[in-house]
């Protein structure tokens, strides 16, 4: 009796499963990959960082400089002149943070000691309605119905911050951070001739009586550069704005 053993065909070789060889190597791709991404996160986010701090660097700049030239370009106005005198609506005054300032006078500086920052005031006469603001941002409105004389005191803090006081008083205000150092020099007419200008610092201006003949200011506004610690990089950055005053061109 013959037995007939009948045998199923086997499965193709290498169905068993993955091994362990396969195995590791997808993990070291995966790793790989995952690194590459991470990588990628990384750098988005850096340049995404370094874009943002420039953006406000950018804007803080612009701050200052918008602020302090509207206000200085002003110094010294007054309304109606046909019938407003500098010498009335401008009285002698005198700060301890802005030193003094004689009838008619719109613009005076205090030079800091041992290179500190400079102190800069300007002053003028704003009617009602006329939208010409302080370094705040306050106009006089239409509804005041009267004359206002503004006067803006800009300083620099020991935290680097721009700071503002209104109408001579002691209460500043922040405007901006990151502010290391305001200087300020003048250029006047030291001959009377109207052409022979030279850019003096404030200390001399008063020392020469040479306000009235002020005719620029030259602001200089450095601001810490927040990409300082990059190689090649400095610690900071700085703009300079020639402002002319208004009436002294």
């Amino acid at each position: 009796m013959n037995r007939r053993i009948s045998s199923f065909p086997r499965g193709p070789r290498g169905q068993a499963g993955l091994g362990l060889v396969e195995l590791m190597v997808a993990i070291l791709i995966g790793l790989f990959l995952l690194a590459g991404l991470g990588a990628l996160f990384l750098n988005m986010k850096q340049a995404f960082t370094s874009q943002d701090q420039l953006a406000l660097l950018q804007d803080n700049e612009r701050l200052v400089l918008t602020v302090l030239t509207t206000t200085v370009q002003a110094a010294g106005y007054f309304p109606d002149p046909l019938v407003n005198t500098a010498v009335t609506d401008l009285p002698a005054a005198t700060g301890a943070g802005y030193g003094s300032l004689a009838a008619g006078q719109g613009l005076v500086g205090l030079t800091g000691a041992s290179g500190a920052s400079d102190t800069i005031t300007s002053r003028y006469m704003t009617a009602s309605g006329d939208g010409l603001m302080d370094c705040l941002g306050n106009v006089n409105p239409a509804s005041s119905k009267v004359n206002k004389l503004v006067m803006n005191t800009f300083t620099v803090s020991a935290a680097n911050e721009l700071l503002c006081s209104t109408d001579g008083g002691t209460t500043t205000t922040p405007l901006v951070g990151g502010v290391t150092s305001l200087k300020v020099l003048y250029a006047t007419d030291t001959k009377g001739d109207g052409t022979a200008l030279q850019y003096l610092d404030a200390a001399t201006v008063t020392s020469n009586a040479w306000w009235p003949q002020v005719r620029t200011a030259q602001i200089t506004v450095t601001l810490a550069n927040p990409f300082s610690a990059q190689t090649g990089q400095p610690a900071s950055v700085a703009w300079t704005q020639t402002v002319n005053l208004m009436n002294k061109s």
